[in-house]
């Protein structure tokens, strides 16, 4: 098992490689065809816990020579498309974006124990029935692209492929239209975009339409957020969980937020305030990429760092029963009850299962509260789009 956390602007991916209220819960059957996508949590390509995955077809622009990818990770914690380049056949060819000054531009993604590396793309993406015209993507680990510069390889090795990352892309549908922002349109910050010519990469802007962008914002209807839909699962876990992810939220008659609470999020950050134990957790979010509920309590037993199962994830003796407060930035508050097992235990007691819903390890982002696919089980968790309009009102927002 191992976890990891990005660096990226308002980007969040957990992974956890096993084997080595308002919104009620359940599934509803809250819209049309069209904006409703099949999720699953199973083992996936690289025997994984606790990952939410659909497929993606990306297609040429404008064309009709298309590619679907199963087994991408659904993640509420960043924006963008990101596909593994090893999925595509060499003669799928996306065409290149570059830089202000015509050179091709390549995206690094830094996590806390590695990166990812790829140029960035135009394609059309389609999901469901919903289609966003020459999206940028990001490729990762497209071999034309090999060498990787000091300031993006320096957080660890490379996750450049399905066994090491866990599976075949992300599919970021955040709170924000671009993975990095204004930030990275105005200044060149080692560990983002980089301008490749064949006398090598160095660091770069990026204009807002050439970031690797959430797809769902340019959906032609549907596109001021998503409904992560999970059902419950047991305390011991289950072998695959199947849900839906909704686009739209108010769109139709029946995928409206409901009785739902809102919680507005920092427009800078997308992060909220969790309260636990008597702290206080300002970078807080709701992340189906992650696969665990992450803070920190030294109160809590970890497993051993050598454990074959669930190296550094909480151990405690027994189950815990916890709480804690998420608070928005417009003032919305909410107490959710939460457990946590002992990790060992639950990876070794039940062979063949992956989805929990009571899995746990101490905090990756200083003062920050992760609450991950844990909290989504039994839930319709909602994420809206910066500056798009909702029946809940103007997003950024999340809301059960």
């Amino acid at each position: 098992m191992r976890h990891e956390f990005s660096t990226c602007a308002f980007a969040a991916i957990a992974l956890l490689l096993a084997g080595c209220g308002g919104g009620g819960g359940g599934v509803s059957s809250s819209s049309t065809a069209s904006n409703v996508q099949a999720i699953t949590v199973d083992a996936g390509p690289a025997n994984t816990t606790n990952t939410l995955f659909t497929s993606v077809t990306v297609c040429v622009p404008g064309g009709s020579d298309c590619r679907t990818i199963d087994h991408v990770l659904v993640d509420t914690g960043s924006s963008g498309l990101r596909i593994m380049a090893s999925e595509l056949p060499v003669s799928f060819v996306l065409p290149q974006l570059t830089d202000s000054g015509g050179d091709p531009l390549v995206e690094c993604t830094q996590f806390a124990d590695g990166f990812t590396w790829g140029p960035v793309k135009s394609a059309d993406v389609k999901i469901a029935g919903e289609q966003a015209a020459a999206v940028p993507i990001q490729m990762i680990g497209d071999p034309g692209f090999a060498a990787v510069p000091a300031s993006c390889s320096s957080t660890g090795p490379a996750e450049n492929t399905v066994a090491a990352f866990g599976a075949n892309g992300v599919l970021g549908v955040g709170v924000f239209m671009q993975d990095c922002g204004s930030i990275c349109a105005v200044s060149a910050i080692p560990g983002f975009y980089y301008a490749c010519p064949v006398s090598g990469c160095q660091e770069t802007t990026a204009s807002l339409e050439r970031q690797v962008t959430n797809p769902v914002g340019l959906f032609a209807n549907d596109n001021n957020g998503v409904i992560v839909e999970l059902p419950a699962v047991p305390d011991a876990g289950a072998a695959t969980v199947t849900g839906a992810l909704v686009f739209g939220i108010g769109t139709h008659t029946k995928n409206g937020p409901g009785a739902a609470q809102v919680f507005k999020v920092r427009p800078d950050t997308g992060r909220f305030v969790t309260a636990y134990n008597n702290q206080t957790y300002t970078d807080s979010l709701l992340d189906s990429g992650s696969s665990a509920y992450f803070f920190a309590d030294n109160n809590i037993a970890v497993c051993d760092p050598s454990d074959p199962y669930a190296p550094g994830f909480y151990c405690p003796p027994s189950t815990q029963d916890l709480s804690a407060a998420i608070n928005g930035t417009n003032g919305a508050s909410a107490t959710l009850g939460f457990s946590v097992a002992n990790a060992h235990a639950l990876v070794n007691d039940n062979p063949g299962n992956v989805a929990f819903n009571n899995l746990a390890a101490p905090e990756v982002l200083p003062g920050g509260f992760i609450w991950g696919l844990p909290a989504f089980f039994g839930r319709n968790v909602y994420t809206a789009i910066e500056q798009q309009n909702t029946s809940a009102g103007l997003g950024p927002y999340v809301a059960f």
